[in-house]
């Protein structure tokens, strides 16, 4: 690593890098771990999402709330997550269920009240729980008190908080570029005869950051929240906030890239020093709050950008780098593995499968008959690589996608006004077999799945062998095990294209060895890879399905088999 590559990181990044990179080049040193002080606590969190609109019902109405999730935060501290992601529970008309903010500084009825909010955040505190609040910045609602007037006439002290321009000369929109969502970015406003700008639905229309105005309002935003208990924010859509000053048309609108990663809309140099204000903000409050980014990337070089080229942006961009990967592809998980663990310099990467807008891995990976197998091998992946781990509410128990015919069954209404292409992994957290899962007494927003009278939380609360045990155990393990914790990451070669191999490594010289069989057949292996301190011998800790002595030396693993192995300096030869 180069001077000036080692400058970019913290300091407990250094330590770890340099120390894989001497490990990996045949020396005795290993991975130089920084002592737990040095490491701020979402280094190596795992932080549960919550969509708490189908998390947990406790008044009755079908719509989960704040209430519900203070009263499961219990069942989330013996699951042994470290932080909770709330997506916004805002008021919002809900054209996109909360992306579409009305008031960044409340509570929408549907969810409770600030006294909510006021209790979850010091019932979490007593239980070690950190919350972070998902922060919309690139656009509100247009049915924000800012927006309305904005809109009001061209000469409203807030029309540049938004992004206003006159039509072509042709009449039409300023530009051809297209939204995400499908259509125009533009649209018309006939009273002041200018369109505005939207990169998501018309709904919402984009915030203009180069306002310093607005800036500043999005700041106190952010104090609010942090006054009031988060320790942190996740962040939508940032790639978004600037756009090319001179709005040039695309000549590849059809054939180019996505319209989320087009190079006049996403990630300009405006942007980063929005990030880097927005972090400011934050580093002035103690108790080392965290950024958590949505970001629009298609290389690692691109994702260590949004860290800042001093780790002043985003601390924590999520990397969506196994959306790429539809199928259970040994290889490429790795490549993407490895990419990730040694190519940021260092810094804590963010590995994820499962969220609000994309499909459960139970869902895109199983096969119909092995699924337990495959989304325990799924979530032992997540959960064993350096860096901080995300999981999705009911990702713990197995939950699926619900079935298109129990979508197509259920009837619109004014809970649920429009169909959405995300709904079937957004359906209600399954707490039981009883009446609507445990999730409500009335009538739930959106159907339970057919499965929630087999796949719940009570059931496998008293099954050692469930899904639910098995993420408690591997959650237990990463905070336990010093390597699993914050040690190293020693990239390995099974030998087999079907089977993954890793090592996380301690300072001590200690490790565990993961090894993941992505196929449905037995695989033998090869494993390479390792420094000249090479482990003999250790013993398996969890594995997928139980097995007895670990094998090092030549090691098979049963069909969609998951083994992490301990190894101690000792048992090197």
């Amino acid at each position: 690593m180069s001077s000036g590559k080692r400058a970019t990181g913290r300091m407990w990044s250094r330590a770890i890098m340099g120390g894989l990179l001497a490990l990996l080049s045949g020396g005795q040193a290993l991975a130089k771990a920084p002592p737990p002080a040095a490491e701020p606590w979402w280094a190596h969190a795992v932080i549960y999402e919550i969509y708490p609109r189908s998390f947990q019902d406790t008044n009755g109405d079908g719509i989960g709330d704040l209430k519900g999730v203070t009263q499961r935060l219990d069942y989330l501290q013996k699951l042994g997550v470290d932080a909770i992601w709330l997506t916004p529970f805002f008021p919002s008309p809900n054209k996109d269920f909360g992306y579409d903010v009305a008031d960044y500084t409340n509570v929408s009825p549907e969810y409770g009240t600030m006294a909510d909010w006021d209790e979850l955040a010091r019932e979490a505190r007593k239980r070690g729980i950190r919350i972070l609040v998902d922060f919309v910045l690139n656009h509100s609602s247009d049915q924000h008190a800012w927006f309305k007037e904005s809109r009001s006439s061209r000469s409203n002290p807030k029309r540049d908080w938004y992004v206003w321009k006159d039509p072509a000369p042709d009449g039409g929109p300023p530009t051809n570029w297209e939204s995400i969502f499908g259509g125009s970015t533009w649209e018309y406003d006939k009273a002041s005869g200018q369109y505005y700008y939207h990169i998501f639905y018309k709904e919402q229309p984009d915030l203009n950051w180069g306002n310093p105005g607005l800036r500043k309002a999005m700041h106190d935003v952010v104090r609010f929240w942090l006054d009031h208990g988060a320790s942190g924010f996740r962040l939508d859509a940032t790639p978004y906030l600037f756009e090319d000053p001179t709005w040039p048309n695309d000549a590849d609108v059809k054939s180019g890239p996505p319209a989320g990663l087009k190079p006049y809309n996403s990630n300009l140099p405006a942007t980063r020093e929005a990030l880097k204000d927005l972090r400011k903000v934050l580093d002035s409050y103690p108790g080392q709050r965290v950024l958590l980014g949505e970001n629009a990337i298609s290389t690692v070089a691109d994702l260590r950008r949004v860290y800042g080229a001093k780790g002043d942006e985003i601390n924590l961009p999520m990397d969506f780098l196994y959306k790429d990967v539809p199928t259970l592809d040994a290889a490429a998980f790795k490549a993407r593995i490895d990419e990730a663990e040694l190519g940021l310099d260092g810094l804590p990467p963010v590995f994820h499968f499962s969220n609000h807008d994309t499909t459960r891995q139970r869902t895109r990976y199983g096969d119909g008959m092995h699924d337990e197998a495959i989304a325990k091998l799924t979530g032992a992946m997540t959960l064993t690589l350096r860096g901080t781990a995300l999981m999705y509410y009911g990702e713990e128990i197995g939950m699926a996608d619900l079935p298109a015919a129990t979508l197509k069954d259920f009837p619109l209404g004014p809970k649920r006004q429009v169909a959405d292409k995300r709904d079937p992994e957004r359906s209600p957290m399954q707490w039981s077999g009883g009446a609507n899962a445990g999730f409500t007494t009335g009538a739930p927003w959106l159907p339970l799945h057919p499965e929630a009278q087999t796949v719940n939380v009570a059931r496998q609360q008293v099954d050692k062998a469930s899904m639910l045990a098995w993420y408690t155990g591997l959650l237990h393990l990463r905070h336990s095990d010093p390597a699993l914790r914050s040690g190293a990451y020693l990239p390995l070669n099974s030998g087999n294209p079907q089977v993954v191999a890793y090592a996380r490594v301690s300072k001590s010289g200690a490790g565990v060895l993961v090894l993941l069989n992505m196929s449905g057949q037995r695989q033998r292996l090869s494993i390479t890879g390792w420094p000249a301190s090479r482990p003999q011998a250790g013993d398996v800790v969890m594995a997928s399905p139980a097995a007895g002595a670990a094998n090092l030396v030549d090691p098979a693993l049963e069909h969609y088999a998951v083994q992490l192995v301990r190894f101690s300096p000792a048992s090197a030869k």
